[in-house]
């Protein structure tokens, strides 16, 4: 955000005179469902989006920012005579009729959600409902007003109202983007990946929660846990609220799930699962058992998780073992001398002078030895040990921000300061993903086994070899160089 808008956020959420008109606000949407008892719930339930996994507001919102874009595009059109036909007007109102429509259910639900929040979240939310409903309110007018024949007068109320809600949808992105209003709050951390004991279970009493730790290296923090014994059986989720981050140990059982004490969410014991709102994420799950009085959990993996349990990776290492070329080295010794090489071509080119003519041509160099050590490592490695290592995603992820710096790198003159600056960024980007490997995949590649890296070792070389000596290769990445250098 720019110092403008920070200083209006920050002084939306620092007024505390608005708390006062927000709780009244609150207080007065909860006397709306109260009465109902019990059967309030499902149409919280409903309005949350608890049944469909996420939050429904912002599936609504798009109702009314569609239908209003479009009606000032097509108003826009109209005012500036770039269409006369009348099914341009009619086709303007209609959309302008839709979004005030989806502008309703949007803030049903918002006002449902806007309800669990506090502090200066709650403020910002009440300044998102003012704009909103002020744009909901022209939205309004300007359709009474094209009713009546008044359409120049009209389309300047929808206009101000489309103002109003780019306002709204603003302060919405910066609840949701910066301050997490409506995001998964829960610690999915994949440990313990393995049973692990962590608590005896005469010190677990029944349907009384109880927090324990497990300890995730890789974040370097404590992971809680929230175990429950429920009817002669050992249960445990995430101790933090998908919700807010609330503490479920120290909530309360009820109809077989495990109540939040901050906003009342409600998750079933045995999967975790959103039984009540206002969550719509469940909860991270874990198998409990217990082995000589000891309650022991392991986490359950997620689909799609990177994490690697110990039968996976022992999956991964079985089979038939390749029968590589003799003499053949392995790939991470292939990809070690790949990183030297291109560690002394950075201190060549940052040893020459600014004016050396070379210097550019060894720059060239440079990049294409970047190309071609992403296009083998993308190509064979990572694919290769995946299996074995969870680091490959963040590699991918390091390809794409060096692919980046080079492209940046190479627009730059040589001779220039700027182009020094960035040089030594790149170097710094390069030598801490080579680090990186050679401190972790690289290692745990030996998982795989000595004939198995050899002969992922002799698919490398052969790799290398075809991409130097290739004139197709060669070609395409001298063009894509010559590209970058808007030559």
């Amino acid at each position: 955000m720019s110092q403008r808008t920070e200083r209006i956020v920050a002084a939306i959420e620092g007024e505390e005179r608005l708390d006062r008109p927000s709780y009244d606000v609150a207080n007065a949407a909860s006397l709306a469902l109260q009465p109902m008892g019990r059967a309030a719930q499902p149409i919280e339930n409903a309005l949350h989006g608890t049944w469909l996994g996420h939050p429904l507001h912002p599936l609504l919102a798009t109702l009314p920012v569609g239908g209003w874009t479009l009606a000032f595009a097509l108003d826009t059109a109209e005012t500036l005579g770039l269409s006369d036909d009348p099914r341009t007007a009619r086709a303007a109102d209609i959309a302008l009729a839709a979004g005030a429509g989806g502008a309703v259910a949007a803030a049903a639900a918002g006002i449902a959600d806007w309800r669990q929040i506090h502090g200066r979240d709650r403020r910002t939310g009440l300044v998102h409902a003012a704009a909103n409903s002020t744009a909901l309110a022209l939205a309004l007018g300007s359709l009474a007003l094209r009713r009546r024949g008044r359409r120049s007068a009209g389309r300047a109320l929808s206009g101000a109202g489309w103002a109003a809600m780019a306002a709204g949808a603003w302060l919405g992105g910066h609840l949701v983007y910066r301050r997490g209003v409506g995001v998964d709050q829960a610690d999915r951390s994949p440990e313990p990946r393995a049973f692990m004991p962590v608590l005896p279970l005469d010190a677990l009493e029944e349907d009384r929660p109880r927090r324990v730790e497990v300890w995730d290296e890789a974040a370097r923090a404590g992971i809680g846990v929230a175990l429950v014994r429920h009817r002669g059986r050992v249960h445990a989720m995430g101790s933090r609220c998908s919700h807010m981050g609330g503490p479920l140990d120290e909530g309360w059982v009820q109809d077989g799930g495990l109540v939040c004490p901050w906003h009342g969410s409600r998750f079933c014991l045995r999967d975790g699962r959103v039984l009540d709102g206002p969550s719509t994420a469940p909860q991270p799950r874990y198998d409990a058992r217990v082995r000589g009085g000891q309650v022991e959990i392991r986490r359950v993996p997620e689909p799609g998780d990177e994490a690697l349990t110990p039968q996976e990776i022992d999956a991964a290492t079985q089979g038939p073992e390749p029968s590589p070329p003799p003499g053949a080295r392995k790939a991470d010794e292939v990809l070690f001398e790949h990183h030297e090489l291109m560690r002394r071509l950075f201190e060549r080119i940052e040893a020459m002078a600014p004016d050396d003519p070379e210097r550019r041509d060894v720059m060239r160099l440079l990049a294409g030895e970047l190309e071609i050590h992403e296009h083998v490592e993308d190509e064979i490695f990572y694919p290769a040990v995946r299996p074995v290592s969870e680091d490959v995603p963040v590699a991918h992820a390091e390809h794409q921000q060096l692919a980046d710096m080079l492209a940046v790198t190479l627009r730059l003159g040589p001779s220039s300061p700027e182009f020094e600056a960035q040089l030594r960024a790149l170097h710094e980007a390069v030598d801490h993903h080579a680090s990186s490997e050679e401190r972790s995949m690289f290692k745990e590649a030996q998982r795989l086994g000595d004939a198995r890296l050899r002969q992922m070792g002799a698919e490398i070389e052969a790799m290398l070899d075809h991409e130097r000596e290739s004139r197709a290769r060669s070609a395409f990445r001298d063009l894509k160089i010559r590209l970058l250098e808007g030559v």
